[in-house]
């Protein structure tokens, strides 16, 4: 058996509930970080994949993009950013965070805000799955 996919997520309180969902056991193996301090911390342990929320402690997001691509041990992890409420909605937000998230090294930004409404949890976090695989290798 595969040893679990482990991810990093730092995350919005509100994603609490549905990581569970998102990062099923076994395949997946997840520690949230609620703050900038506490997810600068978990960095000293390797991670398969960090996931962050555009709106990770108040927007530190880019802070943490940063910190991880100047860490020794969590550099090379592939970096995905999440949307995780109505910036999805706006094309022209949208379309500047990927810009600026690509160009400071992220491998992917994901509309997981736009799946969940325009497919339900179960198809999104499927579809949100397979690109974690493929970032991954598996």
């Amino acid at each position: 058996m595969l040893k679990p996919i482990k991810v990093l997520t730092a995350a919005v309180p509100e994603a609490l509930p549905v990581l569970g969902e998102a990062y099923p056991a076994p395949e997946f193996e997840y520690t949230p970080a609620l703050t900038l301090a506490e997810a600068i911390t978990l960095l000293e342990q390797p991670y398969d994949l960090i996931a962050c929320s555009v709106h990770f402690n108040d927007g530190q997001f880019y802070d943490f993009l940063r910190i991880v691509k100047l860490h020794p041990i969590a550099r090379d992890a592939p970096f995905l950013v999440h949307f995780t409420g109505m910036e999805s909605k706006h094309h022209y937000v949208a379309q500047s965070v990927e810009i600026a998230s690509k160009a400071l090294g992220a491998s992917e930004v994901i509309p997981i805000y736009q799946w969940r409404a325009e497919l339900g949890n179960e198809a999104a976090f499927r579809k949100y799955r397979e690109v974690m695989r493929k970032w991954v290798g598996r």
